[in-house]
């Protein structure tokens, strides 16, 4: 019998170096083209998910200069109120400054964000106006901005997924899917949402993906996610009670509660537009338009602290703690104003997690005084309901937004409810509105010249 083919060039009497070069030429040619970059995905997401963490603890440092207390909430409350109104102005101010310093003295002040770079991009993302964005987010989002900052975590872990990619000389498509691979883990190391993660790069950013090029962003997500459980955090981002079985009443309320949202989710992105329109157009320097924003948001927390931060603590004491229907309805108000503010003013962040507290306190306002007699009153099960349904309206992603608040919880009982509450907050939003919050960041262009799109967080990127 004649030995394979690979092994006659391994023959004991071939020269060490041509035996390991034919091996070599063999194993590449006879290799899934797939592999390399599943082994790609995992370095990525490792490396992502530090990224993660690298920002979270560069936002802690600043935090102390004020501050000993761990989150935004707890600290607003705890200091005297000219200091509560000052920080967010300072932090505003300064968030500005660094971006309008970049507009003046950087060539390429600006580059595309890593949703755009993906869907119609290269998949490369400039370095230095990625690092100017990201600074400028984290000092505003340490003195309390009401905006997210896991778009610029995501965001983050995109461009260091952008720089690894280039680094290896990967082509446009594999460049392109590297990047999506670091938002999948960035978003993942975020969220505590690795399947959450997949589908957000799924359903919103490639519009659907091949069953091959899923293995590879699904890699990066668990990676991403496994690294932050394993170094850093464990368990789930927030603390809930357990939900119960859920029963057809329940299922009733949910849906009934889904085109709720589907109503609410486009009005929200509307007064985005229409706020950031307004504002932008009267106020021209970025510096004072952000700093005029951040002290709005301190006189607000005057009346409410929950109004600081991304919506963190607020969605955890939903989860867990009693609430009145007058308080759900002052914190709504005013962390609706406050986002509305930081995001006319233009202040890098996102939007996916304030969203999430906003839906937060309309699913517990439902839950107050609307929903069907016999349905199960767990207030745990319809403020995660809300908040997916209202991510959904907003996002046009169902699935994803279903998963991650199952996910970010633990609780998978969520997902029967959740689930065609999702549903049906996306098709009854999309019809209203058929741009989501991520249509400027995916780089789509305005189908009229009267439309204007919806303000991205995420950094804006919407997330």
């Amino acid at each position: 019998m004649r030995p394979p083919v690979l092994l006659r060039h391994l023959r004991p009497g071939a020269p060490s170096r041509a035996r390991l070069a034919a091996f070599s030429t063999r194993l590449r040619t006879g290799l899934d083209p797939m592999v390399p970059l599943l082994l790609l995905g995992a370095l990525v997401g490792f490396v992502s998910a530090v990224a993660v963490e690298g920002f979270r603890a560069a936002m802690r440092a600043l935090m102390s200069l004020y501050t000993h207390e761990a989150h935004l909430v707890a600290a607003a409350a705890a200091l005297p109120p000219w200091e509560r109104v000052l920080i967010p102005a300072l932090a505003a101010l300064a968030g500005g400054s660094v971006m309008w310093a970049a507009h003046r003295w950087i060539k390429r002040p600006r580059g595309p964000e890593y949703m755009e770079a993906v869907r119609v991009g290269d998949g490369r993302l400039p370095l230095v106006p990625n690092l100017v964005r990201t600074g400028s987010s984290l000092l505003a989002v340490s003195g309390g901005i009401t905006i997210g900052r896991e778009g610029t975590m995501i965001q983050f872990a995109a461009l260091i997924s952008s720089l690894i990619g280039r680094a290896g000389r990967a082509s446009m498509e594999h460049q392109r899917l590297v990047v999506a691979c670091g938002a999948a883990a960035g978003f993942a190391g975020a969220y505590h949402a690795p399947i959450a993660g997949t589908l957000f790069v799924a359903e919103i950013i490639l519009g659907g993906l091949e069953l091959r090029e899923i293995a590879a962003v699904l890699v990066a997500a668990v990676i991403g996610e496994l690294t932050t459980q394993s170094l850093f955090v464990i368990g789930p981002l927030y603390a809930a009670h357990r939900v119960p079985a859920a029963s057809f009443v329940d299922l009733l309320d949910g849906c009934l509660l889904g085109v709720l949202a589907g109503v609410i989710g486009p009005a929200f992105l509307w007064l985005l537009d229409a706020s950031r329109r307004a504002y932008q157009a009267r106020m021209s320097s970025l510096p004072l338009r952000m700093g005029l924003a951040g002290i709005l948001i301190g006189l607000l927390s005057l009346l409410r602290p929950e109004v600081w931060g991304n919506g963190y603590s607020v969605v955890q004491s939903f989860l867990v703690d009693p609430w009145t229907l007058s308080g759900v309805a002052a914190v709504l108000a005013t962390r609706l104003i406050a986002v509305t503010a930081a995001s006319a003013a233009g202040i890098p962040g996102g939007v996916l997690t304030p969203t999430l507290t906003l839906g937060g306190a309309m699913g517990l306002i439902v839950a107050h005084g609307w929903l069907v007699p016999a349905a199960s009153h767990s207030q745990t099960l319809w403020a995660l309901v809300g908040m997916g349904s209202l991510l959904a309206a907003t996002t046009h992603a169902p699935a994803m937004s279903a998963i991650l608040v199952f996910e970010m919880t633990g609780n998978y009982n969520v997902v029967m409810v959740a689930m065609p509450a999702c549903v049906l907050a996306s098709v009854v939003g999309s019809v209203l509105r058929h741009r989501s919050v991520y249509a400027e960041a995916l780089g789509l262009k305005e189908p009229t010249e009267t439309a204007t799109p919806a303000v991205a967080s995420t950094g804006a990127p919407p997330n």
